[in-house]
């Protein structure tokens, strides 16, 4: 099954993305796949991808490409003392990064995306008269 992307680089753009395009291609779809798992795969089931879920992607990418900015330089100050006071910086682990990206899922997407419930049906939901992916 090829690769579908729930975003093009000019709607990243539009939305306030500010990465140029070879680095948004790498974090795009690590985002993408990091939503599908907080959304239990139920986007590709959707008629048409909506903007929250866009919007929801941008949020992603950047702080991903922060994290792997950190990571990769290699002179990250992990601890800073003037004589008065002291800092201490620790990069985030994976669960932190897991649970910041979970939030913001959980916050900027409809409960129709995010839903728990084991049987849940995103289609049948969308189906019905009174919901939409508006």
């Amino acid at each position: 099954m090829d690769f579908v992307a729930y975003i093009t680089y000019e709607e990243y753009s539009e939305l306030g993305g500010k990465l140029p395009e070879d680095s948004f291609n790498l974090l795009e779809r690590k985002a993408q796949r990091w939503l599908d798992r907080f959304t239990f795969d139920r986007i590709p089931l959707l008629p048409e991808i909506p903007i929250v879920v866009k919007e929801c992607l941008v949020e992603f990418i950047s702080r991903l490409n922060i994290l792997e900015s950190q990571r990769q330089s290699g002179d990250v100050i992990t601890s800073y003392s003037n004589g008065v006071e002291t800092i201490n910086y620790q990069l985030k682990t994976d669960s932190e990064t897991k649970k910041e990206l979970s939030e913001v899922a959980n916050d900027w997407l409809p409960n129709y995306l995010v839903c728990r419930s084991v049987n849940f049906d995103v289609r049948k939901y969308l189906q019905s008269d009174s919901n939409s992916t508006e």
